[in-house]
């Protein structure tokens, strides 16, 4: 039975049939390919990868440089400067043999170069697409801004100064970067600023598809193809480079929803639930959701943007289910957004004395993870979850499923609030069977 911590339990791994091995390894965060094409769309904005890095430590160091390199701003001279040494001690550097006589290119300067770029500018576009999603109720106007010199693809060129609704079905795969190198962005407008350029809306009609090499197989001379969309419009004809497929703004927007979709696909019971508990207990995950509220909490303008918390386990979700009669089903994934944080950091909670210091918001996500107890609150007016922290100190309020507005429309439970406990109080509930205990104990 695997571990109840992130780490890898390669006999469990070993014991079971390869297909839930996959799963599981891919649900702890692990994915090495060798052929960059092995991992084609929304996989690259969801899990990182790099062509040929076999070996688990090669990936995590070129992701872990390169992410620091990215938030830190550091040059790609010092980049590649930093990460050589570190790549040619563990063997992933300089060309190579396989096993069938093919040579390889594995690290080089060159190709750190590239992992630098591509990786900032997904990055980049995602950022960009979150921000202009949620405030497309005022810029619901999305314009194709295409970098007009020498080195700019005519096909992306079809595509500039064009303009459409933020809902049009283009953006789903020619939101840029619609190829490697791709320079192109988007511009979001409001209606005001959209009259005031004298700019028409087109709407994308019908976007066509067709096969695209994305590379050969040197052993067999196969062809690898995938999908590509193409568009006509009266500046020329815009496709998107293999590979490129898709919007990597809500590929990683719906990370967590498309990892529970296939969680939630594996026949094995136990393994689903080991696996929710090794990402719940995953600490790169626990230090973004501390990032996020320590630069959101008591700032201006909370909106509907949100950071995933965790998953809810499939014990705890098979309960909602039957404590609610089943007029509850929790949607799994557990968000929390920017005015639920602000309502749960509310000056009224602060002057009761209930309202938690900056960690304590920092820490929602651990108590996710690793509750004391769960209980279901069965009050008309609440039907929630409530989540206690490991000295029942503090309470973390869920509803399941959200009724919030969170974009994009996706289907999740949230987080509404989180201030201090009352044991006798929480006691009192449980005596008077207003609230049930589902999970741990007090």
């Amino acid at each position: 039975m695997p571990n109840d911590n992130n780490e890898l339990d390669m006999g469990y791994v070993l014991r079971l049939e390869p297909e839930l091995a996959v799963d599981y390894l891919k649900a702890k965060g692990v994915n090495i390919t060798w052929d960059w094409h092995e991992q084609l769309a929304e996989a690259h904005a969801r899990a990182y990868t790099v062509a040929k890095a076999t070996r688990a430590e090669v990936l995590d160091t070129l992701r872990w440089a390169t992410e620091k390199a990215i938030a830190d701003g550091v040059p790609e001279r010092d980049y590649i400067k930093n990460l050589e040494p570190m790549l040619k001690e563990l063997g992933w550097w300089g060309k190579t043999v396989d096993e069938n006589g093919n040579t390889v290119q594995l690290g080089s300067p060159r190709r750190l170069k590239t992992i630098l770029r591509t990786n900032k500018s997904t990055a980049y576009h995602a950022g960009r697409y979150m921000e202009q999603m949620a405030n497309s109720d005022e810029q619901p106007y999305w314009q194709y801004v295409a970098v007009k010199d020498s080195r700019t693809r005519a096909s992306h060129l079809a595509l500039d100064g064009k303009v459409y609704r933020f809902d049009d079905p283009i953006w789903d795969t020619m939101y840029p970067p619609n190829d490697w190198g791709c320079r192109c962005r988007v511009r979001a407008l409001s209606e005001f600023r959209l009259k005031k350029n004298g700019l028409s809306v087109s709407e994308s009609g019908e976007i066509k598809t067709e096969s695209a090499v994305a590379g050969v197989n040197k052993d067999t001379g196969e062809e690898i193809r995938t999908e590509v969309s193409k568009i006509k419009t009266d500046q020329g004809e815009m496709k998107v480079g293999a590979g490129w497929n898709y919007n990597v703004g809500s590929a990683a927007v719906g990370t967590d929803v498309e990892l529970i979709r296939k969680i939630t696909q594996l026949k094995n019971r136990e393994l689903r639930q080991q696996t929710i508990t090794a990402i719940n207990n995953s600490e790169e995950r626990h230090k973004a959701f501390e990032y996020w509220v320590k630069a959101h909490l008591g700032q201006r303008g909370a909106g509907g943007r949100y950071m995933s918390a965790g998953f809810v386990t499939t014990e705890i979700a098979e309960k909602v289910t039957a404590l609610s009669e089943g007029k509850k089903m929790s949607e799994l994934v557990l968000v929390m957004t920017e005015r639920r944080l602000e309502h749960a950091n509310s000056l009224k909670h602060h002057q009761g004395n209930i309202g938690l210091t900056i960690e304590e918001y920092a820490s929602i996500s651990r108590i996710i993870a690793n509750p004391k107890a769960v209980l279901w609150d069965k009050r008309q007016r609440h039907n929630n979850l409530i989540y206690l922290n490991s000295d029942l100190s503090i309470q973390v309020i869920v509803d399941a499923p959200n009724k919030d507005k969170v974009k994009p429309n996706e289907k999740v439970d949230s987080i509404i609030n989180a201030y201090k406990i009352n044991l006798e109080e929480i006691k009192k509930g449980i005596r008077g069977g207003e609230l049930i205990l589902i999970q741990g104990s007090l």
